[in-house]
């Protein structure tokens, strides 16, 4: 049985955040949207206080992401608050796909949380979208084995708009 270590938190992040987010996932569309966070965690949750977007460079960006390579070496060296990463799903579900589980362990030791959106059906003027939430965890398969290869999943987190 996999021993998971970390305790789930909460996930704040102030509204402009989110519409700076949402709107970057509708400025993508059909694409998906991908970015980071900014922000800081500390005892009773995460706080999300900035969102960067990063472009989009996977083969086939109607259905995957991936962070463009440059751009994401310059946030985890200048970027001292570096905390998650925001990909949007256009078509499905903002839940963690297969192929975003495989690609975790890219990024999975520098980040503390993954947010996913999907554009939100309404009659509001405003683009809003449906985001969930998730905490990065790192499983350990046996204790007793040193050299064994790292394993990451994520968690669902509470999120609340501040």
């Amino acid at each position: 049985m996999a021993a998971l270590h970390e305790q789930q938190n909460t996930i704040f992040i102030s509204s402009s955040v989110e519409q700076e987010m949402s709107k970057h996932m509708y400025d993508s569309l059909p694409q998906e949207a991908c970015g980071v966070v900014l922000g800081e965690a500390a005892a009773g949750g995460i706080r999300i206080s900035r969102f960067q977007p990063i472009r989009n460079v996977a083969p086939n960006p109607l259905h995957h992401f991936s962070l463009d390579e440059e751009e994401w070496i310059r946030c985890i060296f200048n970027e001292p608050q570096l905390i998650g990463i925001f990909h949007s799903h256009p078509r499905t579900s903002p839940v963690p796909s297969h192929q975003d589980l495989m690609a975790l362990p890219a990024y999975a030791e520098l980040i503390k949380v993954y947010l996913i959106g999907t554009p939100a059906l309404t009659s509001k003027s405003e683009p809003c979208m449906h985001l969930n939430g998730y905490e990065i965890l790192y499983k350990v398969e046996d204790p007793s084995k040193s050299n064994q290869q790292k394993c990451y999943d994520v968690q669902p987190a509470q999120l609340r708009m501040t």
